[in-house]
């Protein structure tokens, strides 16, 4: 016979920890803590919730002199409260995805090395480990000439 006081919980997708770029998943766990919050329960294993493909965005991305100026969408049906930008400089298979922020707003703003000549930027939900995923990408540009 179940138990009448048993509460069942339900985590809303914006609350969810940050999605983990390198497995394409979200990696969750929970306790349990009695009515009265004295005793807690060990943690539990982590489990996986898959996720569908996340949209893409529209965004528009100018740089002049030096300084780049990023606008775009708020993803349709999804609930967002942060995204990661990534910015790689150069082309060619040296060329890397480095993190650059976390924001709040639809909208970035930066300064550049005057060294950089090309420029690819994205922008992502927020991943743990930091870390540029093309399965968390809404918006990747293309190489921009700087």
């Amino acid at each position: 016979m179940a138990d009448p006081i048993i509460k069942k919980v339900i985590i809303k997708k914006e609350d969810l920890p940050a999605f983990n770029g390198l497995t394409g998943e979200y990696s969750v766990r929970y306790r349990i803590a009695s009515e009265d919050k004295n005793r807690y329960s060990h943690w539990s294993p982590y489990y996986s919730v898959a996720v569908q493909m996340f949209p893409t965005v529209q965004c528009s991305v100018v740089v002049t002199d030096k300084v780049v100026n990023m606008v775009w969408q708020q993803p349709s049906g999804l609930a967002v409260k942060q995204y990661d930008i990534y910015f790689k400089t150069g082309t060619g298979p040296t060329a890397v995805w480095q993190y650059m922020a976390t924001t709040t707003t639809t909208q970035f703003s930066t300064l550049i090395a005057n060294t950089v000549s090309t420029l690819t930027v994205a922008v992502q939900i927020p991943t743990y480990p930091k870390a540029y995923s093309s399965t968390a990408a809404i918006f990747t540009s293309a190489p921009l000439a700087v």
